[in-house]
């Protein structure tokens, strides 16, 4: 798994233990909203920037490969030494993990989402912070769900 889908979904599994505990719990967490806050919008930040940061990587080890004439030699198990039927050539990384990283974005949002109108409900944001909060995270809110 790569480095910003674990981030993800690591920060999608606490916000998620703190909604569905004690309102006092949920308190306590909501002390340092900022702090989660930043923590998901860098995440998705990261998520979005990813087939970017790909670029960049392939690019450099394809150029560096070219530029530099790198040989790289498969690992025969027979004779514990480079294999003789490899050609050589460096394998260049694939853009892989497309859908997880959709995947991820979306529980993150929706995690957070949950947390904040957790706090909502139980008077920790007012309706304006609550609709401010959501637009930085890029989603809208659900009259359904602001039922107390």
């Amino acid at each position: 798994m790569i480095y910003t889908i674990e981030k993800a979904n690591l920060i999608s599994e606490q916000l998620r233990k703190f909604t569905g505990r004690y309102t006092h719990y949920v308190v306590g967490h909501y002390a340092n909203i900022d702090f989660w806050m930043n923590e998901v919008i860098e995440a998705l930040r990261a998520i979005d920037g990813h087939k970017h940061r790909f670029n960049l990587m392939y690019n450099a080890q394809k150029e560096w490969v070219e530029e530099h004439g790198t040989v790289v030699f498969d690992y025969c198990s027979i004779c514990n030494g480079k294999c003789e039927f490899s050609d050589g050539k460096p394998i260049l990384p694939k853009l892989n993990f497309k859908k997880e990283l959709i995947d991820s974005r979306k529980d993150l949002v929706g995690t957070v989402y949950f947390f904040l109108v957790r706090c909502y409900k139980i008077g920790l944001l007012t309706i304006e912070e609550l609709e401010n909060r959501c637009n930085s995270i890029g989603t809208s809110i659900d009259p359904n769900d602001l039922r107390k």
